[in-house]
């Protein structure tokens, strides 16, 4: 059934009229969650003026960054995880970080195969913890079209891996491609939720690999893991960091870092704060689902009864403010879990 539906959502792609694709000049709508399956989040949203989508889909797998990386590295394998991929091999390599690729694509009967250069810089983010992969279409005389094949006009990506801990890693994966025929909505949806989550799936397996654990060996990602997660200050620098990119409401962070038992909260229940954290990459209720694992994790290190602290993750003006910050009355969100926090005390004294 899976297949049928992607099938028929390709098909729908050969027989539509095509749609133009300018990433520079698009809006883009709300991520709307379309799978959460096996730990795999995806989410589609929509773009104005266009009918193909940008997908994005989230994930932590059980295997180091460095292996991760170098898996990913391995561009014939390429073939092994990526749907409907027939082949793929390196065309140019500046550095392990800097290369291009072509990929081959070989789609199901009666749409002709499409195929496509692709080139891939990665970049390290240290104040985040993080490795960025940014793919796009190119055009290179390594790689001429040909007329087996429909040259797909676009397509652009990003992967970000973060450390959730040493043996497991967090995995953003975030594409827009147009396959030279504009898919409708709910065809789109169905089909590439389900690509996605193969791809996820495919990946996990690949990760296991003796070649890419005894590559990671090698790996000059590796020294640089180990001297992060072995310096537990430095962890907690890269986890607030973390934070301040999706809480606006500085006081809530500062509160936290007042707090003694600050470790306790970031760096324990191994690296459950750091994957709360990254599935905040979703849509925006994901984001409020991290604040309140975060909001969770910090009241239980003060002692709160369980009943104080539902309270607290439930308010949703509490969420909110430390989602987007003050509102105008200039309420901050430490002023409102200090009023839980008396209410809790005066309980507690009756």
């Amino acid at each position: 059934m899976k297949k049928a539906l992607i099938l028929l959502a390709l098909l729908a792609a050969a027989f539509l009229a095509a749609a133009p694709l300018c990433m520079a000049e698009t809006q883009y709508g709300e991520w709307e969650l379309v799978m959460d399956k096996n730990g795999i989040k995806a989410y589609s949203r929509k773009v104005e003026g266009s009918g193909i989508f940008e997908f994005r889909a989230v994930a932590v797998v059980d295997a180091p960054i460095e292996v991760v990386g170098e898996t990913l590295r391995d561009v014939p394998a390429c073939a092994d995880w990526l749907p409907y991929c027939q082949e793929a091999r390196l065309l140019e390599m500046t550095d392990r970080n800097h290369f291009s690729t072509y990929n081959m694509f070989n789609l199901p009967w009666p749409l002709k195969d499409r195929d496509l250069a692709l080139g891939t810089d990665t970049e390290y983010d240290l104040v985040h913890g993080r490795a960025v992969s940014n793919f796009r279409n190119i055009v290179t005389p390594a790689c001429p079209e040909s007329d087996d094949y429909i040259r797909m006009p676009s397509l652009k990506g990003q992967y970000v891996f973060e450390f959730i801990t040493r043996e497991r890693t967090g995995i953003i994966q975030t594409y827009r491609a147009d396959l030279a025929g504009a898919i409708p909505d709910w065809m789109a949806n169905i089909a590439t939720k389900y690509m996605m989550y193969d791809t996820f799936m495919n990946l996990k397996a690949l990760f296991k690999k003796e070649k890419y654990i005894e590559a990671a060996k090698q790996s000059p990602d590796r020294e640089v893991c180990l001297n992060i997660l072995e310096n537990k200050k430095r962890v907690k620098e890269i986890l607030v960091a973390r934070l301040r990119e999706f809480i606006q409401d500085q006081d809530f962070i500062e509160m936290i870092l007042a707090d003694r038992d600050i470790d306790g909260v970031l760096l324990s229940d191994n690296g459950r704060t750091s994957e709360t954290i990254l599935y905040g990459w979703g849509s925006d209720e994901s984001k409020k689902t991290a604040v309140q694992g975060i909001l969770r994790a910090y009241l239980t290190a003060q002692g709160q009864c369980e009943e104080t602290i539902e309270a607290a993750v439930k308010d949703d003006l509490l969420v909110e403010t430390i989602l987007h910050g003050p509102d105008q009355a200039g309420q901050t969100s430490p002023k409102i879990i200090e009023t839980y926090l008396k209410r809790n005390s005066v309980v507690a004294s009756n």
